[in-house]
């Protein structure tokens, strides 16, 4: 029981970090070919891990990765290209819509409770988001969210991410974590390497690596293994609280925000706080 939690543990260290590097690789740049970079690296770096396991490949299988693949590779696009356009320390925390849409969506298919403490704490998730664009009132901070291409991408991919998390946690019932990450890594790789193909937009792609070369490698392997983390944490802790610990990330991202890209985080500082606090009732 205890290596899901060392694995969530990773997860948001890794997860903090990997944000301020995806913003430094899509700044300026082709935000597909930067997320095929993310996921194509990152098959590489867990190509190690297939050491460990028992290669299988099966209908079901081949199901679960086709459908979560596609639903990742549009909402990883949407990832990178909020990053790239908008400040780190604002739009980060705004993957954590996903944990709405994701307690709606475990409830529904995954059979988990529903708890009067689950929502409680979203509540004040949303209020700490609030801060994160700090007006006159609750509802002007709100539209000024809402009305931010940078936020709306993000949210946007919080969606998806939800749906893929939802599928996420069927399909490691058929396969284990390592062998999963491996897959989903290859089929969102892809997806996305097809659509490039299709707009013959490749050697924007082969220019944007050989640019960023290091920020490229770092990016994919904290990608890989951040979310093998969390798959493995999923083997041990409902999906609807494994995602929202992982919301604790945030903190480092927005740390290392206002550290290395000098933004103003001050009450953003403040709405993370008020967000823990909702983390800390949904595991109540």
């Amino acid at each position: 029981m205890l290596i899901p939690y060392l694995a969530l543990m990773g997860r948001i260290i890794l997860l903090g970090w990997e944000r301020i590097l995806v913003k430094k690789l899509g700044q300026k740049s082709d935000s597909i070919s930067g997320t095929f970079l993310f996921f194509g690296i990152g098959t590489i770096f867990l190509i190690p891990t297939l050491f460990f396991v028992d290669i299988v490949l099966n209908t079901s299988i081949l199901l679960f990765v086709t459908l979560s693949s596609f639903v990742y590779s549009i909402a990883f696009m949407l990832y990178v290209k909020s990053l790239s356009e908008g400040e780190a320390s604002l739009v980060s925390p705004l993957y954590n819509f996903n944990v709405f849409f994701l307690l709606i969506l475990a409830v529904t298919f995954l059979e988990e409770k529903l708890t009067l403490f689950k929502i409680l704490g979203l509540m004040f998730l949303f209020y700490g988001v609030s801060f994160l664009n700090r007006k006159s009132n609750i509802l002007e901070s709100f539209k000024a969210i809402f009305l931010d291409k940078s936020c709306q991408y993000m949210i946007g991919a919080s969606l998806l991410i939800a749906i893929g998390r939802t599928i996420d946690g069927n399909a490691i019932r058929f396969a284990s974590p390592l062998l999963y990450a491996f897959y989903l890594n290859v089929g969102i790789s892809l997806f996305l390497l097809a659509y490039i193909l299709t707009k013959s937009n490749i050697s924007t792609t082969i220019k944007l690596f050989n640019e960023k070369r290091k920020v490229a490698t770092l990016s994919g392997g904290l990608n890989a293994y951040s979310y093998l983390f969390l798959l493995i944490a999923f083997t041990g802790i409902e999906v609807s609280i494994a995602e929202p610990a992982s919301m604790t990330a945030m903190i480092i991202t927005v740390v290392l925000a206002g550290r290395i890209l000098k933004e103003n985080i001050k009450e953003r500082l403040l709405g993370v706080a008020i967000m823990l606090i909702g983390l800390w009732m949904l595991f109540i």
